[in-house]
């Protein structure tokens, strides 16, 4: 009957019997204060995650509104550029008209002998 008795024990009974129980709580305690190391530590990153997700998004904002004034800028600049090219442009045209004016004045002072203009060399000297 004892062999019997001692077959149905499972091998952590003749263990439980030898060690100490101030071993297990020992070993309890250990995995408890690892679990709570453990969850501040969690707690702790998931606040720091928390934070640097806010920082990112206040960031993102900044980006944002910068690149929005940027776009102003750039809009302003080429309409700047544009009002610009069309004065240059009205500028060109107006000095053709002189320039076109200027020289049927020249060649009409010419004809009438008022105006003597050098003739050019064909040597290429002055």
């Amino acid at each position: 009957m004892e062999v019997e008795e001692e077959e149905r024990r499972s091998p952590h009974d003749h263990v439980d019997r030898c060690v100490p129980e101030s071993f297990f709580d020992r070993v309890t305690q250990g995995v408890r204060d690892d679990l709570e190391h453990e969850r501040n530590r969690r707690l702790q990153m998931a606040d720091t995650a928390s934070k640097h997700r806010a920082k990112f998004a206040f960031a993102q904002l900044e980006n944002e509104r910068a690149l929005t004034s940027l776009r102003d800028e750039l809009r302003v600049a080429r309409g700047i550029v544009d009002r610009s090219r069309a004065e240059i442009t009205a500028l060109q045209t107006l000095v053709d008209a002189h320039h076109r004016e200027h020289k049927a004045l020249c060649e009409m002072l010419e004809r009438k002998g008022v105006l003597h203009r050098k003739k050019q060399r064909t040597d290429g000297t002055a």
